[in-house]
């Protein structure tokens, strides 16, 4: 009976890591939820433009390069701690506001997505996708990742996981307390997750994901069409104070009633 019930347990854990698979690793290729302003036939092109219209008229209102958090930001009711936050990664930074292309791409609730390739790769990791916050258009989330790899075993994957993590570790010091790992041989996925100091409200994680191997350059009509699959690796931080922040609107200045000065 116990064998039973630890064989369905490990059942639902696996389609558990399975939908955060799909959650996940939809990314490494351009993303299910992310789309360019338009697409998707006549309902999209008509949506278009009132979108875009809101996300240009955000940027209008938005005066400065950076977002920086005041000392007393605060975060779901709690004051944010401004020392404990890792300000960057692979050369981008947190709180930059977002320069639109002439089509901006967006995630499903509303945020800016850019994707590209980095200039100077990390380990595997040779892509980056940002996303900017809807709320005020900063940066807020940093995620570099390689394509899935070909021929690496367990083994292999979770050394590199770990070397990964080692080298976070050694570029950002106390700011990471500790990893939590999770090496589970039935989970489509490996992570070192990084215990931050508390009210950063920052995430970091180091992982990696079972995902189909690009064959774009595969001959056409090769007899096995089946997506082969390898492991693809990734670092992402996220910052919800920096995602959730609403800088205040600078109040116009009264005008004096006509006449006040002939009294």
């Amino acid at each position: 009976m116990k064998n039973y019930i630890l064989m369905a347990v490990v059942a639902v854990l696996a389609l558990e890591a399975g939908a955060v698979l799909s959650r996940r690793s939809s990314g490494y290729k351009s993303g299910s939820d992310v789309r360019r302003l338009g697409e998707g036939g006549a309902s999209e092109v008509k949506a278009k433009g009132a979108a875009e219209k809101q996300v240009r008229a955000k940027a209008k209102e938005i005066a400065v390069e950076k977002l920086e958090l005041p000392k007393d930001a605060t975060c779901g009711g709690l004051q944010i701690d401004l020392e404990g936050r890792i300000e960057s990664l692979c050369g981008f930074e947190i709180g930059k506001i977002a320069k639109l292309p002439t089509h901006p791409k967006l995630d499903k609730d509303g945020n800016i997505v850019m994707t590209g390739k980095l200039a100077k790769p990390f380990r595997k990791c040779t892509q980056y996708e940002l996303a900017y916050s809807k709320n005020n258009h900063a940066l807020y989330s940093i995620r570099v990742f390689s394509p899935a790899q070909k021929k690496m075993d367990d083994e292999a994957v979770w050394a590199e996981v770990k070397e990964m993590a080692a080298a976070v570790k050694a570029k950002f010091g106390e700011k990471i307390l500790s990893w939590g790992e999770t090496n589970v041989k039935v989970f489509p996925y490996k992570m070192c997750k990084a215990n931050l100091k508390l009210n950063t409200f920052q995430s970091f994680e180091v992982r990696a994901d079972k995902a189909n191997i690009d064959k774009t350059n595969r001959l056409k009509g090769t007899a096995d069409a089946r997506p082969e699959q390898g492991w693809a690796f990734s670092i992402t931080l996220v910052d919800r104070g920096i995602h959730d922040f609403v800088p205040k609107q600078p109040q116009p200045e009264a005008k004096a009633p006509e006449g006040v000065d002939a009294l």
